[in-house]
């Protein structure tokens, strides 16, 4: 009969560990399907090391003195409360991942997989290794279950490696397949985009113009992977003729990675942050990095690189490719990329309707008016003109292009509410650079200013410096600031630091406080920034 007991609790306990270790995967494949120690995943580690000690200890101590009272049977009630622990913990909504729940892909099928296998395997032994053990002739079962708990973190970080030659064999299956694809599209031009911050505004502003001329196709979404740009050459238009590829990396060699398979002849740097910060350790290897496009290009016969040369590292870049065909674009000066095509921007206005201008180039001039917001926008749309004018787009046509370029979602999005409240939604950034932009463009509009931001993440030691930094930032543009989350504290410090009224502002643990105070606080002409809406993880 025991026999049969300890085969059921097992199995029972095989099932809870797989469903409760469903929302560390989550957050794996938040973190494209890397171990990070963030703020949920220490929650649930405590959480199931805590337990284990406490139910192994009892176990221990039962076994000792309760053989009067059958020692095996107060095992059974000490797990049972176990069991109705991890039920409990599973019931717990503070370590879901709400905003962002698991998808069942075929990756996180495999890893589920091979995961469940080997939490089978070491309860399996765990509980003949804990038969073995006799105390007052009782034999303690279930005493190492527990342990196998508090390891689950542990044991999803070896599946991950015991999947990764599979996982890389398939990756370099779509990776072949992608090469193959954009290889045979030879008259195809090919354009890479990266940077620290705006590379997906860029990207889109600059299929928008090119579309004038050519069918333009770019990378959906944030698309910016070996595998997310695979999944995008898989869907390219037949007709397409001219493929603009956003560059995305967390490591140095990432970018170089994606230039061997796109093998872009022009480029785009919008800038250099420091975004990642936790995974490159250093702001020279964001750079070299970044530089990898650059690199790459230049080795291009024919190859065209523009920088953005307002920032600093992206000026450095221009300067040390001496021997490639090259702009570099600021929105105080501009270099002209040959002597017959000077661009320029002149007559500016930029309000929180929008942005007009004259474009010039060489010795022609079109206004251009575009529904975006904030004066960067102006330098990421010049970034755009000289690829444009290099790949033969006229002023008119350029001009037309730029009358059609909207808001990426989330990205500095402009919400006219019915209720006639106004909502800037900047929720997708999360670098240093692009806050303090929309810090900036908050200025242009009127009515009273609230900002909501759960602050700067992946920054490594750099991280409270940068939030106190952003709280400065914000307390020289708000009437009202809700702080979320773990970065909440350090952006207060630095509101305060510079005079702001501690009464106004708003501390809240989750971004659920949050939207509960917008419900009780907006009204009629306020205007509420949202920035950063960080992932779950956070």
């Amino acid at each position: 009969m025991q026999i049969g007991v300890i085969v059921a609790t097992a199995l029972i306990f095989w099932i809870i560990a797989v469903v409760l270790s469903l929302r560390i995967v989550n957050l794996v494949q938040l973190e494209g399907y890397r171990v990070v120690n963030s703020r949920k995943m220490r929650s649930i580690r405590c959480k199931l090391w805590g337990s284990a000690l406490c139910i192994t200890l009892c176990n221990a101590i039962f076994s000792f003195i309760s053989v009067s009272i059958g020692s095996f049977y107060v095992q059974l009630v000490v797990q049972g409360l176990y069991l109705v622990a991890l039920l409990v913990s599973l019931a717990d909504d503070r370590d879901k991942c709400t905003h962002q729940p698991l998808v069942y892909t075929p990756r996180a099928k495999r890893l589920i997989a091979t995961y469940s296998f080997i939490v089978f395997a070491l309860l399996a032994g765990a509980i003949v290794a804990g038969y073995a053990i006799k105390i007052n002739d009782v034999r303690l079962s279930f005493i190492f279950i527990p342990v196998v708990f508090a390891l689950l973190h542990y044991l999803l970080a070896i599946s991950i490696v015991f999947n990764k030659p599979i996982e890389q064999r398939i990756a370099n299956k779509f990776i072949k397949n992608c090469k193959k694809e954009l290889d045979n599209r030879k008259s195809m031009i090919k354009i890479g985009v990266t940077g620290s911050f705006g590379k997906t505004t860029v990207k889109n502003m600059l299929t928008t113009i090119l579309n004038q001329e050519y069918k333009t196709y770019c990378t959906p979404s944030n698309y910016n992977t070996p595998l997310g740009i695979c999944r995008a050459v898989n869907e390219l238009p037949e007709d397409c003729e001219v493929f603009v590829a956003e560059m995305g990396a967390r490591e140095m060699g990432d970018i170089a990675e994606l230039c061997e398979i796109v093998k872009p002849s022009y480029g785009i740097i919008t800038g250099v942050g420091t975004q990642h910060m936790a995974t490159f350790k250093s702001q020279e290897n964001i750079y070299l990095t970044k530089k990898e496009l650059s690199d790459h290009v230049e080795k291009v016969s024919g190859g065209f690189m523009v920088y953005n040369s307002d920032n600093a590292y992206s000026k450095r870049m221009y300067d040390e490719n001496s021997s490639l065909k090259k702009v570099a674009l600021s929105i105080d000066s501009y270099f002209a990329i040959d002597n017959e095509k000077m661009i320029s921007a002149d007559k500016i206005e930029c309000d929180s309707s929008g942005l007009k201008f004259a474009l010039k180039i060489g010795s022609e001039e079109k206004q251009c008016v575009c529904k975006l917001i904030g004066k960067h926008n102006l330098n990421n749309i010049l970034l755009c003109v000289a690829v444009a004018v290099e790949l033969g787009l006229n002023i008119v046509q350029i001009a037309e292009g730029i009358s059609r370029l909207t808001p990426v979602e989330h990205r500095l999005q402009t919400i006219e509410l019915p209720t006639g409240i106004t909502i800037i939604d900047d929720s997708y950034n999360s670098n240093e650079e692009g806050a303090k932009l929309a810090i900036e463009t908050l200025k242009l509009f009127k009515g009273r200013k609230i900002v909501a931001t759960q602050g700067l993440v992946e920054m490594g030691s750099e991280q409270d410096k940068a939030n106190f930094e952003l709280g400065e930032h914000i307390a020289k543009v708000a009437d009202v600031a809700i702080l979320i989350g773990v970065n909440k504290e350090n952006i207060r410090l630095g509101m305060l630091a510079e005079g702001y009224c501690d009464k106004n502002i708003y501390l809240v643990s989750h971004l659920d406080g949050a939207k509960e105070l917008f419900s009780a606080m907006l009204k009629k002409g306020d205007v509420l920034l949202l920035q950063n809406d960080l992932p779950d993880n956070y």
